[in-house]
């Protein structure tokens, strides 16, 4: 299972969250060792690419939620939940906030990289705050 898991990931173009999904499962089943199991899980991420992971309406749907939050800025009153809840699929940009498993993030990705992976999905990407304001 190791090969095939690991030819899939070389292939490309497949989505991050299902092969982590996968990999986890033939874990769990006894088919890849601990050691493997780490290995095709930096292996995905790190080959992982946005295409084929969002839509071009949800990529609309995001900007106009960016405009909102710049708008929001200016009008505090009107100001989004401070840590809304992770969304899959859409674009997080460096210092994007989310809250995920009851725990608060901000996107850590290289400027102007997009992220639409969760925290659990690519920590690589996010870093947990303490939110006890």
């Amino acid at each position: 299972m190791y090969d095939i898991i690991h030819r899939v990931i070389r292939a490309g173009g497949y989505k991050l969250s299902k092969v982590l999904q996968k990999i986890d499962s033939v874990w769990v089943d006894g088919d890849l060792t601990d050691q493997q199991r780490q290995q095709l899980r930096q292996l995905a991420q790190d080959g992982a690419s946005v295409s084929g992971e969002v839509d071009i309406l949800q990529r609309v749907l995001d900007l106009e939620q960016r405009v909102r939050i710049l708008e929001a800025a200016q009008n505090p009153e009107e100001a989004p939940e401070e840590y809304p809840p992770f969304v899959e699929g859409k674009w997080y940009y460096a210092g994007d906030k989310c809250c995920e498993s009851g725990k608060d993030y901000v996107c850590i990705a290289p400027a102007d990289v997009v992220c639409v992976w969760s925290p659990s999905v690519y920590p690589a990407y996010w870093e947990e705050v303490n939110s006890n304001g």
